[in-house]
Parts: C-alpha cells; structure tokens; sequence
C-alpha cells in the first residue's frame, strides 16, 4: 500500500521542478545582469579615474599645454573604457585648472546602460546613461 502511495505522489511532484524553474529563471537572470552592469560601471569609473590621474601626471609642469593634458588622458581611456556599439567611446569634458601651484584634472564620462535599455521594450524608462566623473590634484613643479 505505501508503494502505491509513494508512486502516485511521485507522478504529482513530476511537473513541479520546470514550474519552479520557470518562475525563478527570470529572477536569476536580473539579478546576474544587473550584476554585470554594476561591475562593469564601476570598472568605468576606476578607468575614469586613472585617467585623470594621467592628465595630472603629464601637466604637473607648469610649461605643459592644455591639449597636453587633455591627450594623455583620453589616450589612456580610450582603449580601457568598456563601452557597447561600435566607436561609442568619447569624453565629454577633461579640465584642467591650474591653480596657487596646484593643477587639478576632471573627467566626465557618460556610460550608456546595456542592461536597462531592454526594459524600454516593456515601456520602462529608468534613464539611459550614468555620469561618471573623476577629479585628481597634483602640486606642479
């Protein structure tokens, strides 16, 4: 009689996992992407970063044009930065100030979002891109 039982509750539970599935794969998927584009982003902005370090480091003398500047740091972003399509790359502003001795580089960079844009095809609008900016000072010589 408990084999009979066991049997017919087996056949009941048969489905149960691929609903189960079903209803969590989405979840998953989410929640995988939106870890990706977080890291991602934050690795835009490490790169951002750096770059503005490197236009500081190459404007540090007093002598040293702006265009200078502004080309070492879009040099070392250009190859780094992770962007998605093709030629998608560009810095919006690099700013150098010189200032008391002091030459501070900024960096803007706006990150289009990949994952959030296939949610305007369900007709959500969480915003397309992330500023993401970087400032580093440096006491020129």
């Amino acid at each position: 009689m408990r084999s009979l039982f066991k049997s017919r509750n087996q056949e009941n539970q048969r489905g149960v996992a691929a609903v189960e599935f079903a209803i969590v794969l989405p979840l998953l998927l989410i929640l995988f992407a939106g870890i990706t584009e977080f890291g991602i982003a934050y690795y835009n902005k490490q790169v951002i970063t750096n770059a503005s370090r490197e236009g500081a480091r190459a404007g540090f003398s007093t002598d040293t044009p702006n265009s200078d500047i502004q080309e070492a740091a879009y040099n070392y972003a250009k190859d780094r930065v992770i962007t998605f399509g093709a030629n998608n790359f560009s810095l919006q502003d690099i700013t150098p100030n010189r200032e008391d001795g002091y030459i501070t580089v900024t960096v803007n960079f706006n990150y289009t979002y990949l994952i959030l844009a296939g949610f305007r095809f369900f007709g959500a609008d969480f915003g397309q891109t992330l500023n993401i900016r970087a400032s580093t000072t440096m006491e020129m010589l």
